[in-house]
């Protein structure tokens, strides 16, 4: 089943997000998974091995719409890692990650790697993740997908580190709610189970001594914490990005200026391209924003379904810390960093500034490997470094030309529509 409807929804915690969502049956998670974990299997390790292979451009139908890879050199960076020997800790609604009772995993994170996690709002050790009740779409499994969806399993998109673990921590509710003992106790518990990473797309106005205290926590445990500015377009970091020990991330549109939702001032750290959320018809979605599949509907169904928001930037930048991680360039929260901030393609006046910080992240650049010239937006500058930065695939044959087929139908019924009118 398709839905075509563009829509655009508010939050108290991430503000603006322009959605266009294709609805896949959960019948189709069961025929991808096998071939999907073949693909996983086959992923070459990390390292010097790695960094000598032909990288091509993977068949996930829906990469050629993720231009965000592509400036943020994601391809070249694939060279040198896929995020292998990373774990990166999702705290937010609840992941897709299991069928287990009602819940279904997501079929584009069929291939991905999981490990335990634990539900702070249940209190239980299922952290799964419910689409909320008006309809909107999940918010954990998109942030999930974008860092680490299973990629050339001919389904979806392509993950920013696709071969690093995901541990999921549920510390919101469906309507993206939660309290600082959740998001503390969340922060903790992934620094005591292994997570080299945390991705905290969630905001604040004001910062709590619990979270302040657990982002220490995390960070003395070689945690690097990465949160997203906020959507609310002022001219101040949202908390947890605003505590120093955070990585904060705002966003920019796909001409590399500020989204007009984005947050910014002395805290922010850099950026990411998330989108502006323009709603212009590129023939499938929003022409600047950032598709990773999640729920919609109920616990079983699922949509490949866009976004513009500072936590899809986050979710970038987690995943290029992941890919840093994993080749052991950068390890520990200070050294992942100055490999970031070093990396970063300046905009803006020359230098840092309060709109883009050190700039937009740089994964090639911040793995040390060539990466050719830029691939969207205008010309870049150097930046000098501040001083202080230190098995069978017919399942999935069979699902590409459903999916392929669904699509081509719904766009020529909208063209036949048109005319009409």
């Amino acid at each position: 089943m398709l839905c075509g409807r563009v829509s655009r929804v508010r939050s108290s915690a991430l503000g603006r997000r322009a959605v266009l969502c294709v609805l896949v049956s959960s019948s189709l998670a069961l025929a991808a998974r096998p071939v999907a974990a073949a693909q996983a299997a086959s992923t070459p390790r990390d390292g010097a091995r790695a960094a000598a292979a032909t990288v091509q451009p993977p068949n996930d139908p829906l990469f050629r719409h993720q231009w965000y890879l592509r400036a943020i050199q994601i391809p070249a960076a694939w060279a040198a890692s896929r995020g292998e020997g990373a774990t990166v800790a999702v705290l937010d609604t609840g992941v897709a990650y299991a069928t287990r009772g009602p819940y279904r995993r997501a079929p584009d994170l069929a291939g991905t790697r999981f490990v335990a996690g634990w539900d702070f709002v249940d209190d239980d050790p299922h952290p799964h993740d419910v689409a909320p009740r008006d309809g909107r779409r999940s918010h954990g499994t998109q942030m999930a997908g974008i860092i680490a969806q299973t990629t050339n399993n001919a389904i979806g998109g392509a993950g920013v580190a696709p071969a690093a673990a995901i541990m999921p921590i549920r510390v919101l509710r469906p309507n993206l709610s939660g309290t600082a003992t959740a998001i503390a106790r969340g922060l903790r518990y992934a620094a005591d189970h292994g997570a080299d990473i945390v991705n905290l797309s969630v905001a604040g106005r004001s910062q709590t001594r619990l979270v302040r205290d657990a982002v220490a926590y995390a960070t003395a445990k070689g945690v690097t914490v990465v949160a997203a500015s906020g959507n609310d377009g002022r001219a101040s970091v949202s908390w947890p990005a605003a505590d120093p020990k955070v990585v904060a991330v705002g966003a920019v549109a796909r001409d590399l200026v500020r989204a007009p939702y984005s947050n910014y001032g002395e805290a922010l750290d850099l950026v990411a391209p998330a989108g502006a959320g323009a709603l212009g018809d590129s023939g499938y979605g929003p022409p600047d924003g950032v598709v990773a599949q999640t729920l919609k509907g109920g616990p079983s169904e699922f949509c490949f379904c866009f976004t513009a928001s500072t936590s899809a930037a986050a979710a970038q930048v987690s995943g290029v810390a992941a890919l840093l991680v994993a080749t052991d360039r950068a390890r520990g929260p200070a050294a992942v960093r100055a490999a970031l901030l070093r990396g970063t393609r300046d905009l803006g006046p020359d230098g840092r500034d309060r709109e883009h910080g050190a700039g937009m992240v740089q994964a090639a650049r911040a793995l040390g490997v060539s990466a050719g010239e830029p691939q969207t937006g205008p010309s870049s500058r150097p930046r000098t470094p501040a001083p202080d930065e230190g098995a069978d695939v017919r399942p999935a044959l069979l699902v590409a030309a459903a999916f392929a087929t669904g699509l081509a139908l719904a766009l020529a019924s909208r063209r036949r529509r048109r005319r009409a009118g």
